[in-house]
C-alpha cells in the first residue's frame, strides 16, 4: 500500500477521529458490501503513489469515502451517484448502476467507445453501457466546490457601486451592480445573490428529483427551452433536466391568490411579451403562456389561473359546492380518477375542482366551460363546513323510543318507524339468512327487527330521510311504504316489482326502490368492471319530473330508441337507465347494477356469490336449469360445491318480493298469503281464470281450502274485491 499522509490526520490512511464520530460517518455502499466506508473530508496529500477511486478509476484529490479494513476508495461524488438514471441516448429503458462490468472482463462504453472495469450504468435488456463520466454533464466530476475560484479570497462589498462598463458577474454573465464579491487580482466578480445561491434546490417544474448547481456547458433550459450561457446552471443528473438560474429564481412578485394564500412571480420579463409552453399546476393544461410561479411552493400557473375562484356552485353536481385544489392527491382519497363532466381521466398531479361531500372531481376547464351560466362564486363569509342541501333540515323517518349513551357515543336501541306498526329493536348479530324488508336484500349488521313479527330493517335504510331532494329530479321525493300486506309497486328505474321502501314523487308519480335510489350516482366503481362507470347526461334527463306540466314525464314517454345491451346480462335495458364506462364500451343496466352480492338457493347449503368471470370455466352450465351458460356473462357461484347458476335462476323471477303477509279479502272467507309459485310446485289452476298459477299468487291459509288466484293478473285479483 502506498504511503499516505493527511494534512490534519495522524494515521497514514485515516484522520484521528473519536469513535462515536467515526460511527456517525460510516455508510454501507453496494459496491463494497464487506465493510462500511468512512467519509474523509480533509484534502489528501500524497507522497508516493496516487490513490485511485474504484468507481471512476480517477485519482482522488478531495473528499472521499474509504474502507478502514482494505484499500478501497471512492470519490464522494462517485459514492453518492444515483442507482438508476434515464438518458436521452437510451430512451427505451432506465440505466442501473453496477459496481463492475457485467461481462467477463471489461465493458465498452456505448458513447465514447472506451473500455473500463469500474462503475457502469447498464441496461440488461439491450446490453447498453455508459461509463459514469459519459452518463453526466461535462464538469460534473471535476468540480469539488461550488465556484471554481480557490487562488484568492473573495471580498464582500455591500455598497451599491458601479463596477464599470463591461464588468459582468462570472456566474450569471449579467452586468455587475449592487452588493458583490470580488477578487481584484483576477478580475473575478460575483453578485452577492449569485455567490450565495443554494447548491441544491427543489422546484415544482421538476418535482421528481432535486436540482444541483453545476458548471454549464451550453445546456438547454428545460423550462424556457433556451441555451444557458451562464457559468453555472441547476441540473438534475438523474433525468438530464437543466434550469437557468433566472428561471429557478424568478424576479419580482406580481400577483397573489388570496383564496389559497399563494404569492406568484412572473418568470418572464413583461417587456419582452414572450410566452413559453408549460403545464399549469392550477388547471392541468399545457399551452403557450406567460408563466407565474409561487414564491413559497413553486407552483407554476397561467396568469388567468391565478384568479380561479376557490369555490363554485354548479348545476352539474347535486351538492352545493365544488372546491379548487392544487394538490388533488392530498385532498381527495377517492377512487374516482375521472372527470365528472367530460369523463376523461384526471391527472392527480395537477389542480381540479372536487366535492368535499362525495367522490366527484372535475377538470378546471370543464368546471368553468361546461358549467351552468348561473354558476356563482360562494360568498367569502360562507361557512367552510360542507352541508348538503337536502340533508340540512331533513325529516327523519323514525322516532327514538329508547337510547343509551357511552360518553359522546349515542346508541339508539329502540325506534318507531313509519313503515311498521310495532317498535323495532337494535340487533348486532345475524343468526340466519334474513332479508331486509326495506330493500329485500340479505340483512347486514347492525339492523332493527320487530319483536312481535317477522319484520327487519337494515340500519342503512332506517337512516334515510322521509323527504329527499334528489339531484336528478326537480320535485322533492317522499319515502313511502305500501300499507297493504300484499301491495307491490313497480320501480321505474330497474323495471322490477318490489315490496320494500321506495321514494315517490307525488307530481309525476315516479317510484324508485331504495336499492336503485342509493345506486344512482354520477359515477362509481363496480366490482364487475375494471374502470369507473358514469351515468350519461341523457340518462339523467330521463329521470326528470314534468313539474305538473302537460304530457307525461320523460321516464314515462314511449320513445323508440336504441337501448344498448347490458354487458352483465346481454339484455337490452328496458328502463332506459344504464351506466357507461369512462374508458371502454362496457355498459351496465340498472337490473345488473343492483344485483345482490350474496344469494341463497335451496339446491345448495352455502351462500352463492355474484361472480363476473371464472378462469376455469371450460363447460359453463347452470346447475338449477341445466342449461348452458354464457361464460362472458355474470352468474352466481358456490366455490365449495362448484355450483354455478344464472342470476335469474339463483334469485328467482321476483327477487325483491318477500312472500308472506296475511290479509282477508271481501270475496273469500279465509285469510290469504302471498306466495311465489314455480313449475317445481306442480302449479294449481287459478280459481278465477282456470290457468296454472306459476307466478305470484294469493293462496288460502286454511289447510282444508285449496283456493288460489293470480296476484299480478288484474281480473283475477279484482275478483277478490268485487
Amino acid at each position: 500500500m502506498a504511503s499516505l499522509c493527511l494534512a490534519l490526520g495522524q494515521h497514514p490512511l485515516f484522520p484521528a477521529l473519536p469513535s462515536e464520530r467515526a460511527r456517525d460517518m460510516e455508510v454501507e455502499h453496494f459496491s463494497h458490501p464487506d465493510h462500511p466506508l468512512i467519509l474523509i473530508n480533509q484534502v489528501l496529500e500524497y507522497s508516493c503513489e496516487l490513490v485511485i477511486c474504484s468507481g471512476c478509476e480517477g485519482p482522488i484529490w478531495g473528499p472521499c469515502y474509504s474502507c478502514t479494513s482494505c484499500y478501497f476508495f471512492l470519490h464522494k461524488k462517485c459514492a453518492e451517484l444515483p442507482r438508476e438514471i434515464k438518458r436521452r441516448i437510451h430512451r427505451r429503458h432506465p440505466l442501473h448502476l453496477l459496481a463492475k462490468s457485467p461481462y467477463k472482463g471489461k465493458y465498452r462504453c456505448n458513447r465514447c467507445t472506451k473500455t473500463f472495469n469500474s462503475f457502469v450504468y447498464h441496461c440488461s435488456f439491450c446490453k447498453f453501457d455508459l461509463d459514469i463520466k459519459c452518463a453526466f454533464q461535462p464538469g460534473f466530476f471535476e468540480v469539488d466546490s461550488q465556484f471554481a475560484h480557490k487562488d484568492h479570497p473573495l471580498i464582500l462589498n455591500e455598497e451599491q457601486e458601479y463596477h464599470g462598463a463591461g464588468v459582468v458577474c462570472s456566474l450569471c454573465k449579467e452586468p455587475m451592480s449592487g452588493p458583490s464579491y470580488s477578487c481584484t487580482s483576477c478580475n473575478f466578480f460575483l453578485h452577492k445573490k449569485c455567490a450565495e445561491l443554494p447548491p441544491e434546490i427543489k422546484r415544482h417544474i421538476h418535482p421528481e428529483h432535486p436540482l444541483r448547481l453545476l458548471p454549464n456547458h451550453h445546456m438547454i433550459c428545460g423550462f424556457c427551452k433556451e441555451t444557458c450561457y451562464e457559468s453555472f446552471v441547476y441540473c438534475c443528473f438523474v433525468c438530464e433536466f437543466n434550469l437557468h438560474i433566472k428561471c429557478a429564481f424568478p424576479p419580482c412578485v406580481y400577483a397573489a391568490d388570496q383564496d389559497q394564500g399563494h404569492q406568484f412571480r412572473s418568470l418572464l420579463n413583461p417587456l419582452s411579451l414572450k410566452s413559453i409552453s408549460f403545464t399549469c399546476n392550477a388547471c392541468g393544461t399545457e399551452r403557450d403562456d406567460s408563466p407565474f410561479m409561487c414564491t413559497t411552493c413553486q407552483l407554476l400557473v397561467h396568469e388567468e389561473c391565478i384568479s380561479l375562484p376557490r369555490t363554485l356552485k354548479t348545476a352539474l353536481h347535486h351538492h352545493p359546492r365544488i372546491i379548487h385544489t392544487y394538490q388533488h392527491q392530498q385532498c381527495i382519497e377517492s377512487i374516482n380518477k375521472y372527470c365528472g363532466i367530460c369523463r376523461l381521466e384526471v391527472d392527480s398531479k395537477y389542480g381540479v375542482y372536487y366535492c368535499p361531500d362525495c367522490d366527484f372531481v372535475a377538470h378546471v376547464n370543464c368546471s368553468v366551460e361546461y358549467g351552468d351560466f348561473e354558476t356563482e362564486i360562494v360568498e367569502e363569509n360562507e361557512e367552510e363546513q360542507s352541508v348538503t342541501v337536502d340533508d340540512q333540515f331533513m325529516e327523519p323517518s323514525f322516532r327514538v323510543v329508547r337510547e343509551i349513551k357511552h360518553g359522546e357515543e349515542r346508541i339508539i336501541e329502540e325506534i318507531e318507524h313509519f313503515s311498521h306498526q310495532h317498535n323495532l329493536i337494535l340487533i348486532d348479530k345475524v343468526d340466519d339468512d334474513l332479508k331486509c324488508d326495506g330493500c329485500m336484500l340479505p340483512i347486514s349488521t347492525p339492523f332493527y327487527r320487530c319483536a312481535s313479527c317477522n319484520f327487519f330493517l337494515d340500519k342503512t335504510y332506517i337512516e334515510l330521510p322521509r323527504k329527499k331532494k334528489w339531484q336528478y329530479h326537480e320535485n322533492q321525493l317522499i319515502l313511502s311504504w305500501n300499507r297493504g300486506s300484499h301491495d307491490l309497486y313497480y320501480c321505474h328505474v330497474c323495471n322490477q316489482v318490489s315490496r320494500g321502501l321506495s321514494y315517490f314523487c307525488d307530481i309525476c308519480r315516479l317510484s324508485i326502490d331504495v336499492r336503485c335510489f342509493k345506486s344512482l350516482k354520477d359515477s362509481f366503481k363496480h366490482g364487475g368492471h375494471e374502470h369507473p362507470l358514469y351515468l350519461p347526461a341523457d340518462r339523467k334527463n330521463i329521470l326528470r319530473c314534468n313539474n305538473g306540466g302537460r304530457g307525461p314525464p320523460p321516464w314515462a314517454t314511449d320513445v323508440r330508441e336504441n337501448i344498448p345491451h347490458c354487458s352483465g346480462c346481454c339484455v337490452s335495458e328496458e328502463s332506459k337507465v344504464f351506466f357507461k364506462c369512462v374508458v371502454c364500451d362496457f355498459k351496465l343496466g340498472m337490473k345488473c347494477a343492483t344485483l345482490p352480492y350474496k344469494a341463497r338457493h335451496e339446491y345448495d347449503d352455502h351462500p352463492l356469490f355474484l361472480t363476473y368471470i371464472n378462469e376455469n370455466d371450460y363447460q359453463p352450465s347452470c346447475i338449477i336449469c341445466e342449461e348452458d351458460r354464457d361464460p362472458k356473462l355474470w352468474f352466481y357461484r358456490c366455490e365449495k360445491c362448484d355450483f354455478d347458476a344464472h342470476p335469474e335462476c339463483a334469485l328467482g323471477k321476483y327477487p325483491y318480493v318477500k312472500p308472506g303477509g296475511v290479509h282477508t279479502y271481501p270475496k273469500h272467507p279465509h285469510p290469504l298469503v302471498l306466495v311465489v309459485k314455480t313449475e317445481d310446485y306442480r302449479p294449481q289452476a287459478c280459481d278465477t281464470c282456470g290457468e296454472p298459477c306459476d307466478d305470484l299468487a294469493l293462496e288460502c291459509t286454511d289447510p282444508n281450502c285449496s283456493f288460489i288466484v293470480h296476484k299480478e293478473r288484474r281480473q283475477c285479483f279484482q275478483s277478490l274485491i268485487w
